[in-house]
């Protein structure tokens, strides 16, 4: 229980380091990152990945794939996602799947991260982090479809501003050090590299 708990808080604070860097202006850096460098994206149009909140909804990309620490090569969230939500905001699943952690007790802008880990259909995981305090609507051991609400965006985490931090990783590895993976989005417009940070994409209807 002590080695859970500890790999938990790693994922915490490593999880919020980019928050601090970011300041008021979450896009201001000098390069606007396109994706990775000699990265394979799957199809975006064929993707099983749907955008993590309702359909009809819009938001702007804060850091995403390789845009700047720790969002860059080498590090467990090379291919996370920033979302940038006002705090209460309806964030949905991104995929079939099953609950299979949940933390919610921490307060915004304060230490603990608040997060929803799914395993999708294929065994692999999808992080929402920087949840607001008991922000979860699901709890461990829950089946959840596509679209089907998980919770509400926070910032917590020390998170510096409200957003949702989506990262997906390898099956076996939500805990630290875990390895991200690159992942596209069918619902939205073209994104063959993925998000790009500063952009702001919509979820439109799906099949």
């Amino acid at each position: 229980m002590k080695k859970l708990l500890v790999a938990i808080c790693i994922i915490l604070l490593m999880a919020c380091k980019d928050d601090a860097l970011l300041g008021s202006d979450v896009v201001s850096q000098q390069v606007v990152a396109n994706g990775c460098e000699g990265v394979f994206y799957p199809n975006w149009r064929t993707s099983p990945h749907l955008l993590p909140y309702p359909v009809g909804k819009s938001y702007r990309i804060g850091l995403s794939h390789c845009s700047g620490f720790p969002h860059i090569e080498g590090q467990p969230d090379q291919f996370a996602i920033d979302f940038i939500m006002d705090i209460g905001t309806l964030v949905t699943a991104s995929r079939v799947g099953t609950i299979m952690f949940v933390e919610e007790s921490g307060e915004d802008f304060e230490d603990v991260n608040n997060m929803v880990v799914l395993r999708d259909e294929d065994g692999y995981f999808l992080m929402y982090q920087h949840l607001t305090k008991n922000g979860a609507l699901v709890e461990v051991g829950d089946f959840v479809d596509e679209g089907d609400p998980i919770g509400f965006s926070g910032a917590s985490g020390l998170a510096s501003y409200p957003h949702l931090h989506f990262v997906a990783s390898f099956f076996g590895e939500w805990m630290p050090p875990y390895t991200s993976y690159p992942i596209t989005f069918r619902n939205t417009s073209a994104n063959p590299k993925s998000l790009i940070q500063g952009e702001t994409y919509e979820a439109l209807p799906y099949e």
